[in-house]
C-alpha cells in the first residue's frame, strides 16, 4: 500500500525553501539527491486497465526499468492511498508475458484481453529532488520535489510518502508543519490523472484555425509552430525557427533571475533546436540572409551553455553527497570553491551579454525577419511542399543514425564516437519533433524512444566533461586549466583525496555508460540487427503524409 500526500508548489520561492530546509518540526531532513525519470503509462487500445481502475507505469531511471501497477481513485483530499505492485524489467518495453513472475505480471494479464497488446498511453518526465525525513535517526518518510513535464504542462509538485517505519501519525505531524508553509496547494489528483486530462483535451476536435500560421504576438504558440502538409519547406523552416525563437525569449526573464534553473535550461534548449534547424533544414533557409543571425545564435547558446553545464555539474555533485546522508560526507570544499568562482564568472558574462545592445539587436532583428511568411509552393518552386520533402529528410537522418552506430561497432571507436552518436540522435529526434504536427501519432513513441538514447549519451558526455574539470581542480585548484603564464605561479601539488574519489566515481560512471550502451541501443535493432520495431514506428508516422 502506497500512502502519500500531494501538493502543488505555487511559486519558486517555496520550491527553494523546501530544498534548503533542514528541519520540519521535530523531524530532521537529509541532504537532497537528484533523480531523473521518464514514465511511460501503458494500456490496451480500448483502455482495459484504466476502465478496471488501474494505471500501469513503466519507469526508466539510470538505465534501469521498473513496471508498476497502481490502483486509481484512492485519494481522500490530497492524501492518496493506493495498492501498488511492481517488478524490475530486464529491458524496456517487453510484453507482459515476458515480465518476471510477479504480482504485477499476474494482475496485468488478468485484466487485459490475451489478444490485445499493451501500448503507450501517455508520457511523463520528472526531475526529482529527494529528501529523507528522519525522526530519531529512523526513516519515516520521503519528501520529493518534482519538476514535471507532460503535454505542454510544466509544474512543481511536492510528494510526502511514508517510508521505512513511518506511520500515519508521522504523516499527520509532517502535514501539520507543511500546512504552515505558504505556497503549497493540496492536490487531489495524481500525476497520471493530470496528464490524462491534458492528453484528452488535446484529442478533442480542433477548430480549423489550428492550422493557420502562428500568431504575431510575442508569446510562443500554445501547441506548435503550425506546420501543415501544404506548406513549402521554406515556410516550415520559418515557422519552426519562429516558434523556438519565441520560446527562447519567453524564458529570458527566468534566466536573468536565476531562481529556477529550468528557465535557463529551456532557453538553451530553444537555441539548440534553432541551431539544429539551421543544419537539418539548410537547403530551405536563405544562408546569406540568415548568416548574421546564426552567428549570434551560436554565441547565445555558448554563454547559456556554460552556466547550464555548471548547473548540471552541481546537481550531480549534490546527488553524490546525498548518498552519504547517514555517514560523514566527503570534503569537497576545494571543488565547491572552484565551482563558485567559475559559476560567478559565467553568470556575470551571461547577464552582461543579455543586457548588451548586440543581443537586443539580434533578438529584435531575427524576430522581425521570422514574421514574414514565405511564398506558397508552386510547380516551379525551389522549395517543395512539406508532404513531399519530409519523408526524404527523415530518411537521411535515419541513415545517418544507423551509420554512426556502425562506426561505434569498430574496434577503434572511442568517446568521440559516442559524442557524435549523441549529436546524430539529437538531429533525428529534433527532425521528428519539427514535423510532429503532420506526422502520424506513432511519431510520439519514436521521439520517446530517441529520448532514452539521448539521455544515456548525454549522461556519458556530462561525465566526460565533469572528469576534465575535476582533474583540473585536483591538479591546479581551478575549474579551467590555467594558462601557461598562470602555470608559472602554480602552488605545490594539491591534496584533496575526497575530490579525487569523486573523480574516480565519475570515471567509473562513464565506463558504466559505455558498457551499458548496447542495452540502451537494443530498442533500435533486434538480435539479428534487423531494424524492425523502431523503423516501423517511423514508417507508420511518415505514412500519414501520403
Amino acid at each position: 500500500m502506497e500512502v502519500e500526500a500531494k501538493f502543488i508548489i505555487q511559486d519558486t520561492q517555496t520550491y527553494h525553501d523546501l530544498q534548503a530546509m533542514e528541519r520540519l518540526g521535530y523531524f530532521s531532513i537529509s541532504a537532497p539527491r537528484v533523480e531523473d525519470m521518464r514514465d511511460t503509462y501503458l494500456d490496451t487500445s480500448d483502455r482495459s486497465l484504466l476502465r478496471s481502475g488501474y494505471a500501469c507505469r513503466q519507469r526508466e531511471q539510470d538505465g534501469c526499468a521498473v513496471i508498476s501497477l497502481k490502483s486509481l481513485h484512492g485519494a481522500e483530499g490530497n492524501i492518496h492511498r493506493r495498492d501498488e505492485v511492481e517488478a524490475p524489467l530486464a529491458r524496456i518495453e517487453i510484453p507482459p508475458e515476458q515480465w518476471p513472475d510477479s504480482a504485477a505480471r499476474q494482475r496485468v494479464l488478468a485484466l487485459i484481453d490475451p489478444l490485445m497488446r499493451l501500448q503507450p498511453l501517455l508520457y511523463l518526465e520528472q526531475r526529482r529532488v529527494v529528501r529523507e525525513v528522519l525522526y530519531a535517526q529512523r526513516l519515516v518518510a520521503e519528501l520529493s520535489l518534482d519538476t514535471v513535464k507532460s503535454y505542454e504542462q510544466v509544474y512543481h509538485e511536492l510528494e510526502v510518502e511514508l517510508k521505512g517505519t513511518g506511520t500515519e501519525y508521522d504523516l499527520a505531524a509532517i502535514l501539520d508543519k507543511l500546512a504552515q508553509m505558504p505556497g503549497l496547494k493540496p492536490e487531489p489528483r495524481s500525476k497520471f490523472e493530470r496528464a490524462l486530462a491534458a492528453l484528452e483535451a488535446q484529442e478533442t476536435p480542433r477548430s480549423p484555425s489550428r492550422t493557420k500560421s502562428a500568431p504575431t504576438d510575442y508569446g510562443p504558440p500554445a501547441e506548435g509552430p503550425g506546420i501543415v502538409g501544404g506548406d513549402s519547406m521554406a515556410e516550415a523552416a520559418r515557422k519552426t525557427l519562429r516558434f523556438h525563437m519565441l520560446r527562447m525569449i519567453a524564458s529570458e526573464a527566468g534566466t536573468r533571475s536565476g531562481v529556477d534553473i529550468e528557465a535557463l535550461h529551456d532557453m538553451r534548449v530553444a537555441t539548440r533546436r534553432m541551431r539544429t534547424a539551421f543544419f537539418v533544414l539548410a537547403d530551405t533557409i536563405d544562408a546569406e540572409a540568415t548568416a548574421p543571425y546564426l552567428k549570434e545564435l551560436k554565441r547565445t547558446g555558448r554563454v547559456l551553455g556554460r552556466v547550464r553545464d555548471m548547473d548540471v555539474f552541481r546537481e550531480k555533485a549534490r546527488a553524490y553527497l546525498g548518498a552519504f546522508a547517514k555517514s560523514i560526507p566527503p570534503d569537497l570544499t576545494l571543488l565547491t570553491s572552484a565551482w563558485d568562482a567559475e559559476y560567478a564568472r559565467a553568470r556575470s558574462k551571461l547577464l552582461k551579454y543579455l543586457d548588451s545592445e548586440r543581443y537586443t539587436q539580434f533578438k529584435n532583428a531575427f524576430t522581425a525577419y521570422l514574421e514574414i511568411p514565405m511564398p506558397s509552393p508552386s510547380a516551379n518552386s525551389a522549395s517543395p511542399r512539406v508532404a513531399i520533402a519530409v519523408p526524404d529528410l527523415i530518411a537521411t537522418r535515419l541513415v545517418e543514425f544507423y551509420t554512426c552506430k556502425s562506426r561505434l561497432d569498430q574496434a577503434h571507436a572511442d568517446l568521440t564516437g559516442y559524442h557524435q552518436m549523441r549529436i546524430v540522435t539529437k538531429y533525428l529526434r529534433y527532425t521528428l519533433e519539427y514535423f510532429r504536427e503532420v506526422l502520424g501519432t506513432e511519431v510520439e513513441q519514436a521521439i520517446g524512444e530517441l529520448k532514452v538514447l539521448q539521455d544515456h549519451l548525454g549522461a556519458l558526455q556530462d561525465a566526460v566533461v565533469a572528469c576534465a574539470h575535476l582533474h583540473n581542480v585536483i591538479t591546479w585548484g581551478t575549474w579551467q586549466r590555467p594558462t601557461e603564464e598562470q602555470l608559472r605561479w602554480t602552488p605545490t601539488p594539491i591534496n584533496a583525496p575526497d575530490v579525487a574519489a569523486y573523480l574516480e566515481f565519475r570515471q567509473t560512471e562513464s565506463r558504466r555508460l559505455v558498457r551499458t550502451f548496447p542495452e540502451a541501443w537494443a530498442r533500435y535493432e533486434d538480435a539479428h540487427h534487423q531494424r524492425t520495431h523502431f523503423t516501423a514506428l517511423i514508417a507508420s508516422a511518415i505514412a500519414a503524409l501520403s
